[in-house]
């Protein structure tokens, strides 16, 4: 699935994480295309309290569809899930 967002910046960005071989990357990127910034504008998500090394043990390999997580992130809202999409919103939505 290519990143896919809405026509304005600061708008929904869904993502399929399994593109990516780290979440972080694929967090902090889709967050990027959200805000229409470089990826490497953004903190690491370890400097905002979210670990990488559990989002990569909890949502890497297992498909489990149960599994969500949500966390703020540069002022978005970050949804991972266990099939493995990612969705970057700004709050309001």
């Amino acid at each position: 699935m290519d990143d896919e967002r809405e026509t304005e910046p600061s708008s929904a960005v869904t993502i399929s994480a399994d593109r990516y071989d780290d979440l972080a990357v694929a967090v902090t990127s889709a967050v990027a295309t959200a805000e229409e910034l470089s990826p490497l504008e953004l903190p690491p998500l370890a400097d905002v309290g979210v670990d990488p090394e559990a989002l990569n043990s909890l949502f890497g390999t297992a498909r489990d569809p149960s599994l969500e997580f949500t966390f703020r992130y540069a002022g978005y809202l970050v949804s991972l899930f266990g099939d493995g999409t990612l969705r970057v919103a700004p709050p309001d939505i």
